[in-house]
């Protein structure tokens, strides 16, 4: 039985391999053979190793594309709305003082940036044939007089008619008015400060001819001041007199205020409401004209957040707002700014606590799968 299958895998060993392999001597054909054998086996385990390798890469490398992010948990605490306005400083009383009477310029009693008492002489007119004219009118007013004491008299005794004493009264009253009349005149030819201010400008000198309404002298009073700004049709009704206010001038003042108007009808042309803010300024520091940020507390606090500016980011729509790492996934949040200063941005319209992307905002977009690291540094806004 052995023989004959030995005497069968001999014969298909001889039929199957080629004719330089049988002239072999046998032991060369199984050193050969064994030789193939582990020559196969290497290259099939290398290959097979090398495809585990280009698996594990492909894996590293799908891994390493979903970028990273590094977040910051913001809780939102209660803070003051501001609404902030641009707008410029402005005196509440600036008059142009101008004569009431013609005349030449006598004598100016100020300089410019003198600061004057209320009623003041400013500019002095020359008199010339009034003060002659209102002593005629008083002589003629004392005549009158007397001649009205006489009438009364002779009316008690009969000797006046009811008439006669209506005339001596008119005539009384007709020498009084000119009297008063020339004192007025006389009183007009020294042009007063209508209040206690600063001389802001000088409009005539010495020699000068003054017509009724010319110039003498620009007045302003320092106090109380005002801060002018305009609000837009969906703020306004956020603003009330009463609310306080913080001023901040471009010439480096910082001042507190109250808002004393708000206006009831837009302007046509820009849809805004005007809203002024009454200052003090007993020093007299504080200009006219001057640019202004105004900073107006509404009585109410709302849930704010202190972050970087940096973080913010603005939309294709025009939006600004935050982005933000939810399960994963990262979200676009719109976001109202409600104050600036040195201390950093706050912003309202987040969530009471919400992971805020605060690196890598600008490279994600929204609904990207992301991971994302928590910071931990100290001193980050929150």
């Amino acid at each position: 039985m052995f023989e004959k299958i030995k005497s069968l895998v001999v014969g298909l060993y001889e039929r199957v391999m080629p004719g330089f392999w049988l002239a072999m001597k046998p032991q060369y054909q199984w050193a050969l053979g064994i030789a193939i054998f582990v020559t196969l086996y290497l290259v099939t385990g290398i290959f097979r190793s090398g495809g585990t390798a280009d698996d594990a890469l492909k894996a590293q490398a799908k891994a390493d594309q979903i970028p990273i992010v590094r977040v910051a948990k913001l809780n939102a605490v209660p803070h003051e709305a501001v609404i902030i306005l641009r707008g410029h400083t402005e005196a509440l009383h600036q008059v142009d003082v101008r004569a009431e009477v013609d005349g030449v310029i006598a004598a100016l009693h100020f300089e410019k940036g003198d600061r004057v008492k209320k009623d003041q002489v400013l500019c002095e007119i020359k008199l010339n044939d009034r003060g002659a004219r209102a002593a005629q009118a008083e002589a003629l007013m004392a005549q009158a007089g007397k001649e009205l004491e006489i009438a009364r008299e002779l009316y008690k005794e009969g000797f006046r008619s009811k008439t006669q004493l209506a005339q001596a009264v008119a005539a009384y009253e007709a020498a009084k008015a000119g009297a008063s009349t020339m004192n007025i005149q006389l009183a007009d030819t020294r042009i007063r400060a209508p209040f206690a201010g600063v001389v802001e400008e000088r409009y005539a000198n010495v020699g000068d001819y003054l017509t009724v309404g010319s110039k003498c002298a620009m007045v302003m009073a320092p106090e109380p001041f005002l801060a002018i700004g305009t609000v837009s049709e969906e703020l306004v009704s956020q603003i009330a007199p009463g609310n306080k206010a913080r001023v901040k001038l471009v010439t480096g003042e910082n001042v507190e205020g109250t808002v004393r108007f708000v206006a009831e009808h837009a302007d046509a042309s820009t849809r805004t409401f005007r809203v002024e803010v009454e200052v003090p300024n007993p020093d007299a520091k504080l200009r006219s004209g001057v640019s202004a940020d105004i900073n107006i507390v509404p009585l109410h606090l709302i849930p704010a957040n202190r972050v970087s500016p940096g973080i913010l980011v603005l939309e294709d729509n025009g939006a600004v707002g935050v982005r933000v790492v939810q399960k994963g996934i990262v979200r676009f949040l719109p976001v109202q700014v409600i104050s600036d200063g040195p201390d950093g941005m706050w912003i309202a319209g987040l969530p009471a606590t919400i992971d805020v992307i605060i690196v890598g905002q600008e490279f994600v977009t929204n609904g990207e799968r992301v991971k994302a690291v928590l910071d931990n540094k100290p001193g980050r806004p929150s």
